[in-house]
């Protein structure tokens, strides 16, 4: 039994997963601090038993709801002496989309007029990276995806929607309002499918994949003195 943990947006939720069965969800209250609501939640999915190990999305995404994730992620599995999977954010979303003959685009808004996105598509059932996460402008999206219907998930499909629809027409696939986001359960059922590889991450050492440097780290790189 596998306690999943997603908090690298602001739509967070955890979960407890056996295999591809979802045994329970709960969504995290929106607007309330992660670090007060996640413990609660777990507490009342697994009614204070241990998981067998424990998954958590990784990133890219939100750079304090990383933290809070893996945090706590880390403290379960040192807590229950379980080991800790880290899994990729936007694999995971794209999971939950299993959409044959197109390319899923799950979309983060990362601020500062950027998107993460990653490239997936559904071979013989299975969701199989395409082409590597990136920080990139929106309006430059396009022209990295291949010919054919490109389905977009994630958050940042409501603000640049739009510019998806202008520049891709009918190419450009949208799940149903409200169901774009990452979940837990798609964090848990991942890490079933990819393990044991991802079960190598040492817990201890484990950290999120941001994909680009944080506000604090450009300014302290920009206020070093030059030899």
């Amino acid at each position: 039994m596998i306690l999943a943990i997603e908090t690298a947006t602001p739509h967070g939720s955890v979960a407890l997963v056996r295999g591809d069965a979802v045994l329970g969800e709960i969504a995290l209250p929106a607007g309330r601090q992660l670090s007060e609501t996640y413990l609660p939640a777990v507490l009342e999915l697994t009614g204070g038993r241990p998981a067998s190990r424990v998954a958590v999305s990784a990133g890219p995404g939100s750079f304090t709801g990383l933290r809070v994730g893996m945090a706590a992620a880390k403290g379960f599995c040192l807590g229950w002496g379980v080991p800790l999977v880290a899994v990729p954010t936007l694999h995971a979303l794209a999971l939950r989309f299993p959409v044959e003959g197109a390319t899923i685009c799950p979309v983060l808004d990362a601020r500062k007029k950027e998107v993460y996105a990653g490239f997936f598509r559904w071979d013989a059932g299975a969701c199989v990276r395409v082409g590597a996460d990136v920080a990139i402008a929106p309006e430059a999206l396009p022209g990295m995806l291949p010919p054919g219907k490109i389905l977009f998930c994630g958050d940042g499909t409501a603000p640049f929607g739009p510019l998806l629809r202008e520049r891709l027409g009918d190419r450009a696939l949208f799940p149903a309002p409200g169901d774009e986001f990452p979940r837990a359960s798609a964090v848990g059922r991942l890490a079933a499918l990819l393990a044991p590889g991802l079960e190598a991450t040492a817990c201890r050492s484990a950290v999120p994949a941001y994909l680009r440097a944080s506000e604090a780290e450009t300014r302290r790189a920009g206020a070093r003195p030059v030899n």
